[in-house]
């Protein structure tokens, strides 16, 4: 009896080590396995809750899935954003603080503006066009180049790659803000210099939705649609001088307000600079 009892505990002891050792053996896959995927860059965004995360940014609630992004840090947690250029442009901002450059950052996704699923950055198509966003910045990114051209297409847009964002949406050396409220632009007269790389924000204190240009620079001067809670932001090269620009109400055609540009009125000046 005595030696069955042992022989028992033996057997008892033999299978409690190969279960610890199984399960060793699989802790150890698993660990292998996580080091493999990251050695490997791959990554898994992370989800992004509606109504509850705020962007990086502009420190807005993130209300609308079509246009939201996020990008994953080497170290430390996710960021999220609210619009792909709010990423972007966070980097200015970072870079500035001294708090995080691009160097810092592992994967960038975005959201196909159709189905709402994330898409590596690098992956995406993006369309510049006059349709209304989040940030009024009027880009959304798209899985599928075909859905994409179809979209420039149908909105007079322009197709871009993740790449061009970072040269187009560098930080401005001049920056404005306009309100409009019953048809009447405060202020109404925005004066920059020749050369200036400048983006407008356009705020609507309203209920009118407004599509504005600023007549004379017409290849680059249209701002999205604009309507109350929904600026639109407006970039543009002030390479052509003068005091005879203004801004238009599109639909109308009536002058709301001036563009001034000072300095290189003749081409004596140009020379001179």
């Amino acid at each position: 009896m005595l030696n069955l009892v042992k022989n028992g505990c033996a057997d008892s002891h033999k299978n409690f080590v190969h279960v610890a050792l199984r399960r060793l053996l699989v802790l150890l896959a698993v660990v292998v396995l996580a080091e493999g995927c990251t050695k490997t860059g791959d990554s898994v965004p992370v989800e992004i809750y509606s109504e509850e995360d705020i962007c990086e940014t502009c420190r807005m609630l993130i209300t609308d899935q079509r246009f939201a992004s996020e990008c994953l840090m080497r170290k430390g947690r996710a960021k999220k954003f609210d619009d792909v250029i709010c990423m972007v442009r966070y980097f200015d901002m970072a870079a500035t603080l001294g708090i995080a450059k691009r160097d810092d950052v592992r994967a960038y996704f975005v959201k196909d503006y159709d189905s709402k699923e994330w898409v590596e950055a690098f992956k995406a198509y993006f369309v510049k066009a006059n349709v209304v966003t989040v940030m009024g910045y009027g880009v959304v990114a798209f899985k599928s180049a075909d859905r994409a051209n179809q979209f420039a297409q149908e909105f007079s847009g322009r197709l871009m790659m993740f790449d061009e964002l970072w040269e187009i949406y560098k930080r401005p050396n001049s920056e404005r803000e306009l309100t409009i409220k019953d048809g009447t632009m405060n202020p109404d007269v925005v004066t920059v210099k020749f050369g200036d790389l400048v983006e407008i924000r356009l705020n609507v204190e309203d209920d009118n939705a407004y599509r504005i240009s600023v007549k004379g620079y017409d290849n680059e001067g249209v701002f999205p649609v604009a309507s109350k809670g929904h600026p639109a932001f407006l970039r543009l090269n002030a390479v052509r001088p003068g005091a005879d620009f203004a801004f238009i109400q599109m639909d109308s055609g009536q002058v709301i307000g001036k563009f001034h540009v000072e300095g290189a009125h003749f081409q004596e000046e140009l020379k001179r600079k």
